[in-house]
């Protein structure tokens, strides 16, 4: 069957953005707002901008974090965009403690608190970080190489080092970049707004999964 992806829709996200990048690779995508509609696409994506609390409580509203979690149970390919990564983790310190999918392990946290943070890089990380993928891997099917546009203020920590796959720093800052756990492949950056290299990116997964 051919590939085609579920966009998700829960009021935020760059939605459109996202659908374009898989539109130039010629990948069929349809923006989601039910959970029943899932179902009917090989792929998955959970976009997001904003703050982690406001996506969970959209996200709950719309009845689509049990659909998330049993698609993932199910093998189903789901891909993490920013907020949207965040989100797959057990849990955010954004506006307070706020559970997550727990899809991914890790907590969320401002940059500005972690060990590393200097006081000379601004926050929000905004603008081009050069990804360093971990041996033997630098896609996902393993020929991506450069840079890639972030734009966060939280990030994942507490992660598990064997599901890490890609990081940036900032300063000496470590943070998950790309992160892969089962059938969840989750960025920290944003592949639509990442060039030529994202574009190869969304491809790739959409090859691999």
């Amino acid at each position: 069957m051919p590939s085609s992806v579920g966009i998700i829709d829960y009021g935020a996200g760059n939605i459109l953005n996202v659908a374009r990048a898989f539109e130039k690779n010629h990948v069929k995508t349809e923006i989601v707002t039910e959970p029943g509609s899932l179902k009917a696409h090989s792929h998955i994506v959970l976009p997001g901008v904003g703050s982690f609390d406001y996506g969970m409580e959209n996200l709950h509203q719309r009845n689509l974090v049990g659909a998330l979690i049993k698609n993932a149970h199910e093998g189903v390919p789901i891909l993490g965009i920013c907020l949207g990564m965040q989100l797959l983790a057990k849990r955010g310190h954004e506006n307070g403690e706020t559970d997550g999918l727990g899809l991914i392990r890790g907590d969320i946290v401002h940059l500005a608190t972690s060990p590393g943070a200097e006081a000379r890089h601004k926050i929000p990380h905004t603008g081009w970080s050069p990804l360093f993928w971990n041996h033997g891997e630098s896609s996902p099917s393993g020929s991506l190489l450069g840079a890639a546009y972030f734009n966060h203020s939280y990030f994942l920590s507490n992660f598990a080092v064997e599901d890490v796959v890609a990081t940036t720093w900032l300063g000496s800052l470590e943070i998950p970049a790309v992160v892969r756990s089962g059938s969840i492949l989750a960025t920290q950056f944003h592949p639509e707004k990442s060039g030529e290299m994202g574009l190869r990116f969304l491809c790739e997964w959409i090859e691999s999964a």
